[in-house]
């Protein structure tokens, strides 16, 4: 099958994505206005006449339709439901697939008329719109998706990297509790909140805090952490390697996640299948996955004194822990993997494509 993405090049997601279809023997390319440098599939990087915004995409649309006049696909995907989104309902080309990644739908959606205006343009046009949860099924459904037309699946793991370690039995004594972040350093993943927190949780607790990821804000986070006077208590690890993530996330006793605003976070389901308890804001995404007090906690976003009782109570119910350790663990495996996702939007892109397997 030769199948067409328009997304951003940089992001994880994306790369992962096509990878997969590439990986699977399908015929692809990917177009993208953002830095594709590495790819390991065929990639096209668009020229930037104007800025990626509306203008920027609306000046592409003559190049992008060549390229796939050019290539000649048999279906078109495109990740992100916003300009992305847009300028593949405009190429015209069917069928189309309109992939949603999180913020296009949440955040995107209801900052301005504009934006609006955009997505449901693209939304009302696909003859697929692809969701990792509930809450974006649900807005996809409301702008005009028929329910028909809408997959959910997840952005799973993948369980021969995520998982126990060997020989593991639950909740051992590892001393000092870590407790680990793995988000990125951007504002909407707001981690400024657990380093609020971070006092009370050491006064408690005695725990160490491993905070990973990179991004605009590390500068910032690492002043504030002076200022808290919590600095020889957490450790900045930046970006780092899967099997870094792997070994932080077995050997903690609490994972956090201190994130605004979430569609499915792989993040989350990282350290589920890794063994650590999750506390994590209480938003429709991540209540899809955790039901307070049984197999993690929830604290509304922005509540510091929430958060920190939260981490409190899981660092020291070594019970509730080992049950949330073991109940994830399942959860994960029964849901949140990987192929076992990705093959369902494979069988649906072969649906409607009209292409056999």
């Amino acid at each position: 099958m030769r199948m067409a993405f328009l997304g951003d090049g940089s992001l994880n997601h994306v790369r992962r994505w096509v990878s997969y279809f590439h990986g699977r023997g399908h015929e692809v390319l990917l177009i993208s206005f953002e830095d594709v440098t590495g790819c390991p599939f065929p990639s096209v990087r668009l020229a930037k006449h104007l800025p990626t915004k509306l203008l920027g995409y609306l000046a592409a649309l003559g190049a992008v339709k060549k390229l796939l006049a050019d290539f000649q696909p048999e279906l078109v995907n495109a990740l992100y439901v916003g300009g992305y989104g847009l300028l593949g309902a405009l190429c015209g080309h069917r069928p189309f697939a309109v992939s949603a990644l999180g913020s296009d739908l949440l955040v995107d959606y209801p900052s301005s008329p504009l934006h609006r205006t955009q997505i449901r343009y693209a939304i009302r046009r696909a003859d697929l719109v692809t969701t990792d949860a509930d809450v974006l099924s649900g807005i996809a459904s409301d702008i005009g998706a028929p329910r028909e037309r809408i997959l959910k699946a997840y952005f799973g793991i993948d369980a021969a990297v995520f998982h126990l370690p060997a020989g593991d039995r639950g909740a051992p004594d590892r001393g000092a509790p870590i407790v680990v972040s793995t988000r990125k350093l951007h504002p909407i993943y707001n981690i400024d909140l657990l380093i609020d927190a971070a006092p009370e949780i050491v006064e408690d607790t005695s725990a160490r805090f491993v905070v990973v990821g990179e991004g605009p804000e590390r500068d910032r986070l690492e002043h504030l952490a002076s200022a808290r006077g919590v600095q020889d208590r957490i450790a900045f690890e930046g970006r780092t390697t899967t099997e870094s993530i792997v070994a932080v996330l077995q050997s903690a006793a609490v994972y956090v996640s201190t994130s605004r605003s979430d569609s499915t976070s792989v993040s989350l389901l990282e350290a589920m299948a890794c063994g650590a308890p999750p506390v994590v804001t209480d938003i429709p995404a991540n209540r899809e996955w955790i039901e307070d007090g049984v197999n993690g906690l929830l604290f509304p976003p922005g509540d510091r004194p929430a958060l920190a009782r939260a981490v409190i109570d899981m660092i020291r119910d070594r019970e509730l822990a080992r049950s949330v350790r073991e109940r994830n663990v399942r959860l994960v495996r029964e849901r949140g993997l990987w192929e076992t996702n990705m093959e369902r939007v494979e069988q649906a892109f072969r649906r409607i494509a009209g292409v056999g397997a």
